[in-house]
């Protein structure tokens, strides 16, 4: 079925990997910040903390992000002749992963937090 690759033919290539790693970082960013005005809202939080459910949405955004731009991180990194439905999955799985890491760097470290989050972090 799939042909095996041969080692002596497989290189990284470091552009195209630095490229992808920046655009997987900044749609992280972009998928978060957008996110954050419903996660961090009163009606959320008070309905939803501690129900999972924030993962569910960003990886589903993430998903729908990559299928939108046709953006499969592991085709551009590994060479495909075109995107796969499967690496737009783990793309989004990669950027809504990343987007929770966002989280903590504007949150925790940054104290970059909405009115509603700390109000409830004071409750």
């Amino acid at each position: 079925m799939f042909e095996p690759i041969d080692p002596n033919s497989f290189f990284l290539d470091w552009e195209r990997l630095g490229e992808v790693l920046v655009t997987l970082s900044v749609f992280a960013i972009f998928v978060e910040r957008a996110l954050s005005i419903l996660f961090e809202s009163r009606f959320f939080i008070s309905r939803f903390k501690g129900k999972s459910l924030k993962e569910l949405i960003a990886f589903l955004v993430g998903v729908a992000v990559c299928f939108f731009w046709k953006f499969d991180a592991l085709s551009f990194v590994f060479p495909l002749e075109k995107t796969t439905f499967v690496g737009y999955i783990i793309t989004g799985a990669i950027i809504a992963g990343g987007s929770k890491g966002s989280v903590i760097l504007f949150q925790q470290f940054m104290k970059v937090k909405s009115t509603a989050q700390r109000e409830n972090d004071n409750t």
